[in-house]
C-alpha cells in the first residue's frame, strides 16, 4: 500500500485540481477525502461557488480513491446533485466505493463544508482497465 506522501506526490501530477487549491486529507484503496478553500476566484457571477469547482473537487476525490493502490481505473460516466451553496469557504469531498466488481465500480461522493451543509452529491461509475487485472487490452 502506497504512503499518503507518496499518493500526494503522484496526484500533484493532475494539475487542474492542484492548481485550482485541492488537497487530499486522507487516501486508502476505496476511500479518499480532499478539500479546498473556496476563493472569490471559484465564484460564478452571482458570487456563489462554481458548480465546476464542486465537480472537480469530487472527481478528484473520485480519482484517488479509486486509484491511490494503482492507476487502474477511469470514469464512465458521473452525475452531480447540487443541493444548497455552500455556507461556509472550506470544502470537503468524501469519496467511498459502494460497488466494485471485476471491471466496473460505483462511487458515492458526498461534498459538505466545515458549518455541515450539505452542499452536493456524485454518483460516479469507473472502468477497471484490463491491464490492472493482468489482460492485454485489445
Amino acid at each position: 500500500m502506497k504512503t499518503i506522501d507518496e499518493i500526494r506526490a503522484f496526484f500533484r501530477q493532475d494539475r487542474f485540481a492542484t492548481d485550482q487549491g485541492i488537497t487530499i486529507e486522507s487516501a486508502r484503496e476505496g476511500h479518499a477525502v480532499c478539500r479546498v478553500t473556496a476563493g472569490p476566484h471559484h465564484c460564478n457571477a452571482m458570487g456563489s461557488v462554481q458548480g465546476g469547482l464542486l465537480f472537480t473537487l469530487a472527481d478528484f476525490a473520485f480519482a484517488v480513491a479509486a486509484n491511490c493502490r494503482q492507476c487502474d481505473t477511469v470514469t464512465l460516466n458521473s452525475s452531480i446533485s447540487y443541493f444548497r451553496p455552500p455556507r461556509g469557504e472550506v470544502l470537503t469531498a468524501t469519496a467511498a466505493c459502494v460497488h466494485r466488481s471485476k471491471s466496473t465500480c460505483v462511487y458515492q461522493i458526498d461534498i459538505t463544508d466545515e458549518l455541515e451543509t450539505q452542499v452536493a452529491r456524485v454518483s460516479t461509475t469507473g472502468y477497471i482497465l484490463p491491464q490492472a487485472m493482468g489482460e492485454e487490452q485489445p
